[in-house]
């Protein structure tokens, strides 16, 4: 293949998908000939549309509550509806409508008995309510609990009903509140629940409610354990094999189609745990073996770092950072615990390890990001794998 003939194929070709094989694009197809409706279909046809109805009918009624002139009330009205205990659509509704309610109040000082009324009234059906720890709900506390301001009684009852498994921004937005309201107890409880469900330290150390505890020794001993890295016993040599047979298949894979490679010369593993400490990283055994048999590689677009990267001081590196602050900033909860490892050919696709899960959202292990899609991989011959069978798929692909 000439370049006269072929653009360069990169790993970003086209793939987003969770399988290495490429899909083929379907053929249009043709619109097919309506079939007369029989009289079963049409006895069948108006339970159909009753059934499709509610979805847009919940839709509509968030509408008709939050633009009435007086949506509190209308919420009123509503939930005067329900004698008992709500269906799942309209605890969508209510919650739904409670919490795009709150999202401006909690902005704007003036509308606190505004909201402690909205607080109360949906506080007083909570229990109505079926799903009282999905998305809806989670929003409504989120909300809730930043409008309210300094009302420690209602900061009280919202906090005793956070799911245990509530997110990273819900526990984070519960020790805010804790700290306007000057709950230290609180505020340090409820940080470090958003710590262990992903948000990073820097997060609670950049918001200005925290601002009346920027000096608190627990708050900043709680910081700093949460920025350690997660000890990764040292157990190399079980990897060594497999990683370097996996990396094997991937070389005569990307240089079978004429890519090219760069493989940097081996490194002790006396050097590579020594980085580590210095920066502040654990590594994952199998990363650590692929480093004592090269300190960086380049296979077809993909940078692995080696050790100058881990020390920082390199473009790939600085690239990696840059990455991992900007996905933290818009709100990529536990990305920036993340090591990066590897850049995979394009400048917002990288294979990470998640140290603690937060943000494979389950256990520690590696994840292939590309663009907005998370690949998590069972390990790091896993992603060397995925990485040959791209190339055969798209390089081969490529050469007809």
């Amino acid at each position: 293949m000439t370049a006269k003939s072929k653009k360069k194929a990169t790993p970003a070709s086209g793939v987003r998908r969770r399988t290495a094989k490429k899909p083929t694009r379907p053929k249009k197809p043709t619109k097919p000939t309506k079939p007369k409706k029989t009289a079963r279909a049409r006895r069948a046809a108006p339970d159909a549309r009753r059934r499709r109805a509610p979805r847009a009918t919940r839709a509509t009624r968030v509408v008709t509550i939050i633009d009435n002139e007086d949506p509190i009330s209308a919420l009123r009205r509503f939930l005067g509806t329900i004698r008992t205990r709500a269906t799942v659509s309209q605890g969508q509704i209510a919650l739904g409508s409670a919490q795009l309610m709150l999202l401006p109040m909690a902005r704007d000082a003036s509308s606190g008995a505004k909201a402690r009324d909205l607080v109360d009234l949906v506080l007083a059906r909570w229990d109505a309510f079926p799903d009282r720890a999905g998305f809806h709900a989670q929003e409504f506390l989120r909300n809730a609990v930043a409008a309210i301001g300094d009302d420690r009684p209602r900061l009280a009852r919202l906090a005793a009903i956070v799911p245990t498994d509530a997110s990273g921004e819900l526990h984070h937005a519960v020790a805010a509140a804790h700290a306007v309201a000057g709950d230290r107890a609180g505020m340090l409880a409820a940080a470090e629940r958003a710590l262990a469900a992903g948000i990073a330290p820097h997060q609670l150390r950049r918001d200005a409610d925290f601002a009346a505890f920027v000096d608190d020794a627990d708050l900043a001993a709680l910081l700093a354990r949460a920025a350690e890295p997660t000890p990764i016993p040292v157990d190399v040599d079980p990897h060594v094999a497999p990683v370097r047979a996996a990396l094997d298949r991937a070389v005569d894979t990307i240089t079978g189609f004429g890519e090219p490679i760069a493989l940097g010369p081996p490194t002790s593993l006396d050097r590579v745990l020594a980085i580590e400490s210095a920066r502040r990283v654990a590594l994952p055994n199998e990363f650590r073996a692929l480093l004592t048999l090269h300190d960086g590689l380049r296979l077809w677009d993909v940078s692995f770092f080696g050790t100058a990267d881990l020390r920082g001081d390199t473009p790939l590196a600085h690239a990696a950072r840059a990455f991992l602050e900007h996905s933290a900033d818009y709100g990529a909860a536990g990305i920036d615990q993340c090591v990066p490892l590897a850049n995979w050919g394009q400048p917002n696709n990288w294979l990470l390890y998640d140290p603690r899960g937060a943000f494979r959202g389950g256990e520690p292990g590696y994840v292939i990001l590309l663009a907005a899609d998370e690949w998590p991989q069972d390990s790091l011959v896993a992603a060397l794998e995925q990485l040959a069978a791209t190339a055969r798929d798209v390089l081969g692909g490529t050469t007809n």
